[in-house]
């Protein structure tokens, strides 16, 4: 009789997890589970728990209830399971005074020197190739110090590369980059699950989420409220509906705003003011927008319609939670 296959083994598994600080709860059993070449975002508010779950899966928050396991492995103190780990934390934890090349030959050397000491001619080629997965190589020996933001999240995230870890995982890994840096390090994730890599990622980053994630979760008050592909998702709660927004380059005259208002579209408010911004969402958009053309073509405003993206289903779910 012919041997059963080998089981895969997970990448990362948290079951029924309760962790939090100081007596005070965060993760109120969270149960998720990622798998080789694949990558998972966390989405929610701030407070929901999510750099919590980053730490619990990288093993620097012991959990009070539940486990973790990465490669079948506890990732905490005394585990194994931690080096299997590569972590991009939102704070870039790189030394100022080396070169990005010197930084990640000193990840590589302390990642495995507990295993194997290295030769030097493979830990050269790890470091190469993490650069040339995050687009690194033309600042290689510039001091980490004199970088921009940009390339101090390219950097970061080709430490957590450097050693191929099973998982990775990567806290706010796009805070405060351009479009084109953004586009790099969705690259590099993609490249590190299409070779077997699991990913668990933190971001408030829509845009990048959108490119980088098979699947996100969505946290509120410590416990998962959705989870599955992001299509899905968008299905599922909106069905044939589509998003309508008006931008108008100055403040609408309040007749017009009237209007607006009369036909169900709301003002988008930002935190650093009035935004200049209606919006809504329904499954009679395009006879709406028809109503409308010309008032707001006279008011020197655009109309944009699409399907509502990941920062509309985060909204609506934590809305229908309520």
């Amino acid at each position: 009789m012919p041997a059963s296959p080998a089981k895969a083994i997970t990448p990362l598994k948290l079951a029924d997890v309760h962790a939090g600080y100081r007596g005070k709860p965060v993760l109120k059993g969270l149960s998720l589970t990622i798998a080789s070449g694949e990558a998972y975002a966390l989405l929610g508010p701030n407070g929901a728990g999510k750099s919590t779950a980053a730490r619990v899966a990288c093993g620097i928050v012991r959990p009070e209830r539940g486990s973790v396991a990465v490669l079948g492995e506890c990732p905490g103190r005394g585990g194994r399971g931690g080096r299997h780990v590569g972590l991009a934390p939102q704070e870039v934890a790189l030394f100022g005074a080396l070169t990005i090349r010197e930084n990640l030959t000193a990840v590589a050397r302390l990642a495995t020197a507990s295993a194997h000491r290295p030769s030097r001619s493979s830990m050269e080629t790890a470091v190469l190739a993490a650069m040339a997965d995050t687009d690194c190589m033309e600042r290689a020996d510039d001091r980490v110090s004199l970088l921009s933001g940009g390339w101090r999240r390219r950097a970061n995230l080709a430490a957590a590369l450097v050693n191929r870890p099973a998982l990775l995982v990567l806290d706010e890994p796009t805070e405060g980059v351009d479009a084109r840096t953004r586009a790099t390090l969705v690259a590099a994730v993609r490249n590190a699950v299409a070779g077997g890599a699991a990913c668990l990622i933190i971001s408030h980053d829509a845009a990048f989420v959108s490119l980088a994630a098979d699947r996100v979760g969505v946290l509120a008050d410590g416990r998962l409220i959705a989870e599955g592909p992001i299509d899905v998702l968008q299905s599922r709660t909106f069905g044939t509906h589509r998003l309508l927004t008006v931008r108008f380059p100055t403040r609408p005259s309040d007749s017009l705003a009237r209007r607006l208002s009369a036909v169900g579209l709301e003002r988008d408010h930002e935190e650093a003011g009035e935004s200049l911004e209606w919006r809504r969402i329904g499954d009679d958009i395009l006879d709406v927008a028809e109503t409308l053309a010309d008032a707001v073509d006279e008011g020197g405003g655009e109309m944009i319609i699409r399907r509502p993206g990941l920062d509309e289903l985060l909204a609506k779910l934590l809305e229908q939670r309520e």
